[in-house]
C-alpha cells in the first residue's frame, strides 16, 4: 500500500518549478498526464513555456510550443507532443488579476520569440502556401519552410498570422 502511495505522490508532482497562471499550468499538467499514461516520464515542461509580453499591454504572455516537450519511455511517444515535423504553438493571454486565457493555437514547426524593440513579437514556423508556394511548386520541390510573425488584434483579442510582413527563412530549424 506504501509502495502504491509513492507511486501516485510521484505521478501528481508537478513538472516544472515556476508558478505559471492555472490555465497554463491546467494545458502542462494535462499533457503530463498524457505522457504519464503512456508510461512516459515527462521532461523539458518547464523549457516549453516562454514569458512575453507579446499584445503591447505590459502583462506578461505565456507561449506553449509543444515541439519542447520530451516523455521519455512513453509506448509510441516518437512525437507524441510535436517535433521537427510540426506540434501545436498555444499563446496565453496574461491577465491584470495574474490570470491567462487561450487566444491562440496553430500547428507550426516552432515558434521564436523576437525581444528586439519595444515589444516582443513571436514567430511561428510555417510551410507550402504561407510561405508563397503554389499548390503545383508544392507537389514538384517540396514544402518551403518560412517563419511568419503573429499580429494582435485588438478589436478580437486574438492573434492572426501576419501574411503583410515579408517572410522570412526558417532559420532556427
Amino acid at each position: 500500500m506504501k509502495k502504491l502511495l509513492l507511486i501516485g505522490a510521484i505521478l501528481m508532482q508537478p513538472v516544472y518549478g515556476a508558478k505559471l497562471p492555472a490555465s497554463v499550468d491546467s494545458e502542462l499538467q494535462e499533457l503530463a498526464r498524457f505522457c504519464r499514461l503512456l508510461g512516459g516520464r515527462p521532461h523539458g515542461f518547464q523549457q516549453a513555456v516562454e514569458r512575453a509580453d507579446l499584445n503591447g499591454d505590459g502583462i506578461t504572455d505565456y507561449v506553449l510550443d509543444d515541439s519542447e516537450l520530451q516523455c521519455y519511455g512513453a509506448s509510441g511517444s516518437v512525437g507524441m507532443f510535436g517535433n521537427r515535423n510540426g506540434g501545436g504553438v498555444t499563446i496565453f493571454l496574461g491577465r491584470a488579476d495574474g490570470k491567462a486565457e487561450k487566444v491562440f493555437y496553430y500547428s507550426a514547426f516552432g515558434a521564436k520569440i523576437d525581444y528586439v524593440g519595444k515589444q516582443a513579437k513571436l514567430y511561428i514556423g510555417m510551410a507550402g502556401t504561407y510561405c508563397g508556394q503554389t499548390p503545383e511548386s508544392e507537389k514538384r520541390d517540396g514544402y518551403e519552410k518560412c517563419s511568419r510573425p503573429l499580429k494582435w488584434n485588438d478589436k478580437s483579442r486574438r492573434f492572426q498570422i501576419d501574411m503583410q510582413t515579408k517572410r522570412t527563412a526558417l532559420h532556427w530549424w
